[in-house]
């Protein structure tokens, strides 16, 4: 089965935001689009013995739309697709758990530093929950033979996962009338749950880094 899920949603939201009028300024709201590389694992506790847990790497694709409540604090609502799940290596064979998610997180947003001039440059601190539901999982074996859904596998992945995400990022002004940025961050996702609940002899819980780019513009 297909492990691209729809991303339709996303790029129409995205595109008709942008195709609304905006002022030229860093304004109360905020629309992002962004995309770039993802590092997943999972931590086990205790470690499986015999088998070397590595990370999975993928493409993250998310919008967001940041309201400030005053000029230095701000509320981001975000929606991503995130690819997460790990490599496991053993005897010199290593098969990847694909475990892909619909992650929403209601960040808030700490702009620590704002300058003005030719071109508007901020730099925002995020912190908050994120609540992340399953789309798809497979398991890729070794010598890349076909994948297979875990469900074949009766390998029980749980469907949400509740996490908290750190993060920081900047933007700076690229184009002047509309106004335009350039939005860069990177984040880091910690799980709480409990995602692989077949396993009785360790606890299984979702790590993500990410480093991911955009455009933002003002809307409303």
């Amino acid at each position: 089965p297909s492990m691209r899920p729809s991303t339709a949603p996303v790029l129409a939201v995205a595109f008709a935001a942008l195709a609304s009028t905006a002022a030229p300024a860093f304004a109360q709201t905020m629309l992002a689009v962004r995309t770039g590389a993802s590092i997943a694992t999972m931590a086990y506790e205790p470690e499986p013995p015999g088998i070397e847990i590595g990370s999975r790497r993928g493409i993250a694709v998310g919008v967001s739309v940041t309201h400030y409540l005053a000029e230095n604090i701000g509320i981001r609502l975000g929606g991503a697709f995130v690819p997460k799940g790990a490599e496991a290596s053993r005897q010199g064979e290593t098969d990847v758990l694909k475990i892909n998610y619909v992650e929403l997180s209601p960040l808030v947003d700490i702009r620590v530093v704002r300058a003005g001039g030719d071109r508007e440059v901020s730099l925002d601190l995020l912190v908050g929950p994120t609540l992340s539901f399953k789309r798809a999982c497979e398991n890729e074996p070794p010598g890349g033979g076909a994948a297979r859904r875990c469900e074949d596998l009766d390998l029980k992945i749980a469907s949400v996962d509740v996490g908290a995400t750190v993060g920081a990022g900047f933007q700076v002004q690229i184009v002047r009338d509309p106004f335009v940025a350039l939005s860069v961050e990177t984040r880091y996702t910690h799980g709480f749950r409990q995602v692989q609940t077949d396993t009785e002899e360790s606890q299984a819980r979702n790590r993500a880094y990410s480093i991911q780019a955009g455009i933002s513009v003002p809307i409303g």
